[in-house]
């Protein structure tokens, strides 16, 4: 699959994304020369293809100090494939390639406008990401700074809805021993 990487390739959909530019995409050339380097060691690379022309691709690296976090540098998407689900496909990859290593994931994503904006409308969102932070204008007039999250789970824990903190209709098998007791 990435036997020898063309560094024109990645180039090229990096600059026709409309999202990265200049230093963007010489620092997204070194992480690619470093992974080539020792695949898997640092950073993971994912990538899509429509027969042979790579369409979009991600780059992600476990975070410092954490167990199970794990941030994504890199999603980049050929503003060609903009309206096709290749995008959510690739995000779809992202979750199986964490959960085939471990069961529980942490994802974290820091993006700007335009390229939040370069996936497509609401895709972090449909593709189970929240936004936790927001800065408007942090990296210039009309770009803001965007901090997306996300959990994983290969068996996902059966978590209780609760709508109110107190609620009183609660059933007494929903909730929690020490609780229930001082009823």
């Amino acid at each position: 699959m990435f036997s020898s990487l063309d560094f024109k390739e990645y180039e090229q959909v990096a600059g026709n994304s409309g999202a990265f530019k200049g230093v963007e995409i010489d620092l997204m050339l070194e992480i690619l020369k470093d992974w080539q380097q020792a695949p898997g060691k640092n950073y993971t690379l994912l990538e899509l293809r429509d027969g042979k022309t790579l369409v979009a691709f991600a780059i992600i690296h476990k975070a410092a100090g954490r167990n199970f976090t794990f941030d994504i540098r890199f999603v980049v998407l050929d503003s060609d494939y903009r309206s096709t689900n290749a995008i959510q496909h690739l995000f779809e990859m992202i979750d199986q390639e964490l959960l085939k290593k471990m069961a529980f994931a942490v994802i974290r994503f820091e993006t700007s406008t335009r390229k939040r904006d370069s996936l497509g409308e609401n895709t972090l969102e449909n593709s189970g990401y929240s936004q936790i932070g927001h800065i408007v204008d942090f990296y210039g007039a009309n770009e803001d700074f965007f901090f997306y999250i996300k959990a994983i789970f290969r068996n996902p824990p059966n978590f209780i809805k609760i709508s109110k903190p107190f609620e009183e209709d609660l059933c007494s098998e929903c909730l929690p021993e020490e609780i229930d007791n001082q009823k």
